[in-house]
Order: C-alpha cells, then structure tokens, then sequence
C-alpha cells in the first residue's frame, strides 16, 4: 500500500527511508522516461535516475512540499542528465567532427533539452508533466492554479520553444507538444 501524499511529505520531511523506497517505486517508471528524453547516452538515464534518488534522499528533510514529490524529482532527474551531459561535451575529443544522424538525432535532444532548461522551474516543470501525458487539470491541481493558467502558461511555453528551436527544426515538427493538436489551435 502505498501512503498518501501527506503521509510521504511527512516521511520525506522526517527523512524517513522508506519514503525514498515509496518514491522510486511510485515515479520510477517516469523518472526513466524522463532520463531517456534528457541523457545524451542511452546508458546514462539508469545512472541519472540513481543519481538523483541519492540527491533526493539527502535533501528531503528539506523538501517543503510546495510542488509534488513527482515535480521535484523530474527536477533533480533533468538537472542531474543536464551535469551528465556538460560533462561528456566537456570530455569529448571529437566533439567538432561530422556527426551521423543517429548522432544528429542526440544533438537535436541537446538542443531541447537547452532550451527546457531556459525556462524558468515552474514553466519547465509544467511541460514535462504535459509531456508525459499529465492533463491540464492535473496539472494546474499540482501547482494550484486554474486550468486556464495552465492552458496560457503551456501556450506561452510552446511559442518560446517554437521560437527558440525554429533554427533547428521546420515550424511544423515544433508546433505542438504532447497532447495538444497543433499550434493552430492556440491562435
């Protein structure tokens, strides 16, 4: 049984262990899909999901539950992806020569993922949560707002990203995000 989400912020607060087993257990699945989309190495995401569990378990007394526990660790999972990421350019030789597409394809993940990380926490926070499939509902429920915020928030997201990434990718492949039609429907 899993505990409700008072009971995990109270764990999480009294730095509990068991609520870092209930967190990887509940957002597990979700923090490795978000690791995948992030880390420029496939093999990277199993270690950014570790790696941010053992932030996560030595910061939660910390945690002041004013986002989910699900938000905070997509935050901790993108930022630890992000330091992988720097690092392996940092380290990486060969970094200016011709690259295949399968290496374009991670450069292009690169660049979104630049442009995730110049939004500011929240708008960030809210288009992952969008983009793995949270409704507008649930998500203006966690962040406490009305879904019509949510709504011109996203809206607001997507036309930075759009503008942003227009460089790298024709309008039509950076229109919309996951679960919404197409850019047309927000003019």
């Amino acid at each position: 049984m899993t505990p409700s989400a008072d009971t995990l912020l109270q764990l999480m607060q009294a730095g509990d262990v068991r609520a870092l087993d209930v967190l990887a257990r509940t957002y597990g699945k979700r923090l490795m899909s978000v690791a995948r989309r992030q880390c420029h190495l496939a093999a990277d995401a199993e270690e950014a999901v570790q790696q941010a569990l053992l932030a996560a378990s030595t910061s939660m007394t910390r945690f002041r539950g004013e986002s989910s526990p699900l938000s905070w660790l997509t935050t901790l999972v993108a930022r630890t992806c992000s330091r992988m990421n720097q690092r392996a350019e940092r380290l990486d030789p060969e970094a200016d020569i011709p690259c295949s597409c399968a290496e374009k394809d991670v450069l292009l993940e690169a660049r979104i993922s630049d442009a995730l990380m110049t939004l500011s926490r929240t708008d960030r926070v809210a288009f992952m949560l969008a983009a793995e499939g949270f409704t507008g509902e649930e998500i203006a429920e966690r962040f406490g707002v009305t879904s019509n915020a949510i709504r011109s928030r996203l809206k607001r997201v997507r036309a930075h990203l759009r503008d942003t990434l227009s460089d790298v990718a024709g309008t039509d492949q950076v229109n919309h995000s996951p679960g919404e039609p197409d850019a047309a429907h927000d003019r």
